[in-house]
């Protein structure tokens, strides 16, 4: 049976099958293996493009452009494609438009000033969004996993982290009776959001510092941004809060200190779960 024949269902199994072969394949096999998963992902995600528009279709009510709602729906399909579990026992195109839904909402809520989302996510967000239309400009067609990785300097298994993010963030209040049975990731793997090649900060602690410094107080967060990312004097960000230079200074080393602290406990726990 050609793929263009073939269900969403059928064409899952035999990317299950295909990757539980190349588990136990010689090295040589693997590439192979992986072409032909490629291919059949990138059918999976061709076939499901109609769905993608028809449920961005029913949120044009938000007062967004169609392309951004349709550009955002791809990513929840790009999603369910590399998550999808055939144990689950749900349709996937259940499952996809759950994903797809869930991405539109994000982009809706996105536009939604009073939502607070963690800065990082955020940042990360944002070049996927401009990977993603980066990539369509130059080839007309929407990127795979594959692709975006290479474009974010992430490596794959960080932009299906990244995707994971998203979607354990909470949903703008919108068809609200179905928001309840999305499916959310139960847990995230920050270590897998690393840097592909070499930079002089790499990406994982990037993220590990914007995630800690997330927990900090508004005043605390308020002090580290002035100082590290706007070039502000103490007296300049004391002033705009209310308070001395000298108390600023403070602030700034009991911060340092609760930085240092909580990503030297994230790392002693990595090493005892590597242990």
């Amino acid at each position: 049976m050609k793929d263009s024949e073939r269900s969403n269902e059928d064409i899952l199994e035999e990317i299950q099958e295909l990757e539980d072969k190349q588990c136990e394949a010689e090295p040589s096999e693997q590439e192979g293996l992986q072409g032909r998963i490629d291919q059949l992902k990138d059918k999976l995600i061709e076939q499901n493009i109609p769905l993608v528009k028809s449920i961005a279709g029913d949120f044009t009510h938000s007062g967004l452009d169609f392309e951004d709602l349709r550009q955002a729906g791809y990513i929840g399909l790009l999603n369910a494609v590399e998550n999808y579990d055939l144990k689950r026992g749900t349709k996937f195109s259940t499952y996809a438009t759950h994903l797809i839904k869930g991405e539109i909402r994000h982009q809706v809520r996105d536009n939604q000033p009073s939502v607070h989302i963690p800065q990082w996510i955020k940042r990360l967000n944002k070049k996927v969004k401009k990977a993603q239309e980066k990539i369509y400009q130059e080839t007309g067609e929407y990127p795979g996993i594959k692709e975006l990785a290479e474009e974010l300097n992430i490596e794959e298994e960080g932009v299906k982290e990244v995707l994971k993010a998203r979607d354990s963030m909470t949903y703008v209040s919108i068809d609200r009776e179905r928001r309840e049975s999305d499916p959310r990731p139960e847990y995230i793997d920050y270590e897998k959001i690393k840097s592909k090649h070499e930079e002089n900060l790499p990406l994982e602690f990037k993220v590990r510092i914007a995630d800690a410094i997330e927990k900090l107080t508004e005043v605390q967060q308020q002090v580290v941004k002035g100082i590290f990312y706007e070039d502000q004097t103490q007296e300049e960000i004391g002033e705009e809060i209310g308070t001395s230079q000298r108390q600023v200074s403070r602030i700034k080393y009991r911060v340092l200190d609760e930085l240092e602290s909580q990503l030297k406990d994230e790392s002693d726990d990595e090493g005892e779960d590597a242990d």
